[in-house]
């Protein structure tokens, strides 16, 4: 932990219209990789709509390293079938962090992150101040795949005696 910045929580919620690996439906779970981290949710079995509702918590020691986010279909006798991945982006969110907000009422936006062609969003993402922090809720599209999404939420954790995102602008 020497060289965290902080804590990421990541809230897996749930999947929508995933695509069908086994012969009418799938058991998927999610795996989120960053650098040597690697988590997962567990396995819902048969459902292409599932709810993890999984809290995972990567260490993040840099905010450029990306956060991949992989669907995939469990297997028993093969190997687990991929359903799709998508990336997620924290630039936006930890420009809000580092805006030093206090005392906003809940369920102010703070911030709107648009899809584009770079993030895997696939629809508007809002920063949005909750109980004293900064929440973005985001539906990410799957890529290389024929369908399905994934509604995640993340969340910054300070832990004491990190560097903090203070750490990152010398200049403020």
């Amino acid at each position: 932990m020497d060289n965290a910045l902080g804590l990421l929580r990541v809230r897996v919620q749930r999947g929508i219209n995933l695509a069908v690996r086994d012969t009418r439906t799938s058991d998927p779970y999610v795996v989120l990789t960053m650098g040597h981290q690697r988590l997962k949710t567990p396995v819902i079995k048969k459902n292409c709509n599932p709810q993890w509702n999984s809290e995972l918590t990567l260490v993040i020691s840099n905010v450029e390293d990306p956060i991949s986010l992989t669907v995939y279909d469990k297997d028993t006798l093969t190997v687990d079938d991929k359903m799709g991945e998508a990336e997620i982006d924290i630039k936006p969110y930890i420009d809000c962090l580092k805006m030093g907000l206090e005392n906003l009422p809940n369920g102010c936006v703070v911030k709107r992150v648009q899809p584009n062609r770079t993030n895997c969003l696939a629809d508007e993402s809002n920063c949005v101040w909750n109980n004293g922090k900064i929440v973005q809720d985001m539906c990410l599209r799957l890529k290389n795949v024929e369908c399905g999404e994934v509604v995640v939420q993340i969340e910054w954790i300070d832990v004491p005696g990190s560097k903090g995102l203070g750490a990152l602008d010398p200049m403020s």
